[in-house]
């Protein structure tokens, strides 16, 4: 199981929610009372300034954050990595505009409390997560943008500074983002990008990933992209779309309007059964656009993989755990008689 090394991190050295509140309830299994899973914000602890002795104030504090230690901070080398991380001037700059930005996470707690809600009508026995806000700090940026949420069945991260990023101006630690990743990290995404992680990483854990596999085909992890953006939408009905997809107003009206130039081009290239990925990648990674088709937002497979589970579901009306747990794509677009109009 991957770790969350926060600290290799360190080594090297008002907002509201979307759209109109839909609260829906969480009972807790054991209690059968009602619960919610509120944001512990490890940046106000790692960052507090009033404390004259770090080492026990994070000491006091280890057993509520555990999950974001890598060791115990009896280790000499890893304390010094966290005073040093805690202590760094452009750092607690970082941390007082975070702050400034999202002086609290209620909303973002709301948010999550009522899709897990709706997601364990699906899922019953799933655990309730712990839920940490961090300050990520120093990082190459496919990694930190890879890691900007964690997904565990008991315990879930993100990180709040790279959902920050376009508000940093002449930060040196963050300057290297380049610009078609810092359009990707807004405060609109945050809670898609936590539910999107969890439903992939915990809620289908028992499903296997066709994108796991060498030979998958394209259409394979478009459907599977597919599967999950619909997935999320549905326990996010406040949020739109395009927040889910990662794009912007302009490039998700790109998208609807050139739906059939989009498909045209997969279909006459031969491409959605293509299973050699240097052929395809182009449709499914993160980049400024979708090379080869002008004008294009990035990872048009993701959209047109939604738009055929969409189809799929108007006509089937499965339950969201049966669309997850369908693994045959060929059958999802064979059944969903998807066909977007010139």
């Amino acid at each position: 199981m991957r770790k969350i090394f926060l600290l290799i991190i360190i080594a090297t050295l008002g907002i509201a929610s979307c759209g109109k509140k839909d609260k829906v309830k969480l009972i807790d299994d054991k209690t059968g009372k009602e619960v919610t899973i509120k944001v512990n914000r490890f940046e106000d602890v790692l960052f507090d300034q009033s404390q004259k002795d770090l080492r026990s104030h994070l000491q006091k504090n280890f057993e509520a954050y555990k999950p974001l230690f890598n060791t115990s901070l009896d280790n000499p080398e890893y304390y010094e990595m966290i005073r040093s991380f805690a202590q760094d001037t452009v750092m607690i700059s970082t941390y007082k505009q975070v702050k400034q930005i999202y002086p609290s996470l209620d909303w973002v707690s709301e948010d999550i409390t009522s899709s897990f809600a709706r997601l364990k009508e699906q899922y019953p026995k799933l655990l309730i997560p712990k839920l940490y806000s961090l300050i990520l700090g120093p990082a190459d940026f496919s990694y930190a943008y890879g890691s900007r949420v964690i997904t565990r069945p008991d315990f879930i991260t993100f990180a709040i500074d790279l959902y920050s990023i376009n508000s940093f101006k002449n930060n040196k630690y963050y300057a290297h983002f380049p610009k078609y990743i810092c359009k990707m990290l807004d405060s609109n995404n945050i809670v898609p990008d936590i539910m999107l992680s969890y439903i992939r990483n915990v809620a289908t854990i028992e499903t296997p990933l066709a994108e796991e596999k060498s030979n998958a085909s394209l259409v394979e992890i478009m459907i599977e992209r597919g599967k999950f953006i619909y997935a999320a939408q549905n326990i996010l009905p406040s949020y739109e779309l395009r927040s889910i997809l990662r794009y912007n107003k302009e490039e998700m009206d790109w998208a609807v309007k050139n739906e059939f130039k989009i498909w045209a081009y997969l279909t006459q290239n031969r491409l959605l059964f293509e299973k050699d990925r240097t052929k395809y990648m182009n449709f499914i990674v993160e980049a400024p656009s979708t090379k080869g088709i002008e004008g294009s937002p990035a990872r048009l497979g993701e959209y047109i993989g939604y738009k055929i589970v969409e189809k799929y579901m108007d006509k089937k009306g499965v339950s969201l755990k049966e669309l997850l747990e369908t693994t045959d794509a060929e059958k999802i677009l064979r059944e969903s008689g998807y066909k977007p109009k010139k």
